[in-house]
This record gives structure tokens, C-alpha cells and sequence, in this order.
């Protein structure tokens, strides 16, 4: 199979698959996970070996766009700024599509108590359309360690906030498109997961 030379020439784009060093007779059906923006890649597994590979682009299935929303275009019900909380851009936050990034925003805390964000070593999030409805998100592996960043009463605390742009969509394509949109930051606060007003963002091409 090609996943020998996909991961030597573009190691980026596949996310899952089988050991691409194994000489074993392939035999069954493979399941390939790639990044959204590696539907052409998809596009020359699917036309080399048909139905003996499970393709997945980002979090659609290719080539049907077969998707299972689950949680992703889900998000917390309360809002930040019930537990006193904002979250700031603090340069203009843009993407590139199909890709994910890791950006800094400022959580501020208006209460009068300090708050602990629980936190893999980054905040997550979601980005939406002008109606708030969830469009794309990361769906990718992480690492799981906690790690806190405290938020004194009265202050503001930088926090990185992990930004994915693939697409929660299937009509949309397997990544957000180029165009104006927005973020939104997820925040949990002793357990309590909360959504922050949305952001703008710049998806670029």
C-alpha cells in the first residue's frame, strides 16, 4: 500500500492507519484516518483499493460524507460569563483550512472569586457560523495531562486554545472553508463546562 511513501512525503496527513513498515500480506479491510485537508490523498487510496480501505477525512467519511455528529456539534449549555467569565483575542485569530493551530486568547475573570480552568495544556474549541451553530472542531489525538491556569478575581490570565478547523459539516466539505467565522472557547471551571461568547476568526486558504 501507499502509506510508506504518504508518511515519508507528507507525514501530516495521516492521522491513523496501519504500520505503513509492516512487509505482512494485507489482507481485510484497513482503516485510514487523514487530515481534512487530505481528500486528494483519499481521493487516490479510494480509486487504488475500493472498498478495501475504511477512509476517514478529518470527521467525515470519504468518499460518501457518512457522518456521526456525536458530541462535536454539541457544546456546554452555560455560558462563561454566568461564572464571571470573558475570553479575549489578543492578536486576530485566523487558521489556516483544513489545518489546526495553536493560539493564545486572555481569559479574564470579572467575579470576585479566583477560578482554576482545567485544561490538557490548552483550552479547546469550536468554530461556528453567525448563527452559533458548531461547524468545525480539532478531532485528532491529544495528550491528556492536567494542567490548571488560575484566573485571579479581577484579572486576566493568557491561556493557549487549540483551534481545528475540521469540518462538523458534511455539505461544507471535509474542512471549513476560507471566509470570515468565529470561535468559540471552551472553558471547564471545577467540572463545570462552560461556552464563551464567540470570537471572530479569519479561516484562510
Amino acid at each position: 500500500m501507499d502509506l510508506r511513501r504518504i508518511s515519508e512525503e507528507t507525514p501530516d496527513a495521516l492521522l491513523g492507519y496501519p504500520d505503513p513498515s509492516s512487509d505482512r500480506p494485507e489482507t481485510g479491510t484497513f482503516a485510514i484516518h487523514l487530515a481534512s485537508w487530505a481528500s486528494d490523498i483519499a481521493a487516490t487510496l479510494h480509486e487504488k483499493y475500493g472498498e478495501t480501505v475504511d477512509l476517514e477525512v478529518g470527521a467525515i467519511r470519504f468518499p460518501g460524507r457518512d457522518f456521526d455528529a456525536g458530541p462535536l456539534r454539541t457544546l456546554p449549555e452555560t455560558p462563561a460569563d454566568s461564572l464571571g467569565l470573558s475570553v479575549e483575542a489578543i492578536t486576530p485569530l485566523s487558521v489556516r483550512s483544513g489545518r489546526s493551530a495553536i493560539s493564545r486568547v486572555r481569559v479574564v475573570n470579572h467575579s470576585q472569586e479566583k477560578k482554576v480552568l482545567s485544561t490538557n495544556g490548552q483550552l479547546q474549541s469550536a468554530v461556528v457560523d453567525d448563527a452559533g451553530a458548531v461547524v468545525g472542531r480539532y478531532v485528532g489525538a491529544q495528550n491528556l495531562p492536567f494542567v490548571g491556569f488560575a484566573v485571579e478575581a479581577g484579572s486576566g490570565t493568557e491561556v493557549p486554545v487549540l483551534v481545528g478547523t475540521d469540518s462538523v459539516v458534511p455539505r461544507l466539505g471535509y474542512a471549513v472553508p476560507p471566509g470570515p467565522w468565529h470561535l468559540v472557547v471552551l472553558l471547564d471551571v471545577d467540572g463545570e463546562r462552560t461556552a464563551s461568547a464567540p470570537v471572530p476568526l479569519t479561516v484562510t486558504p
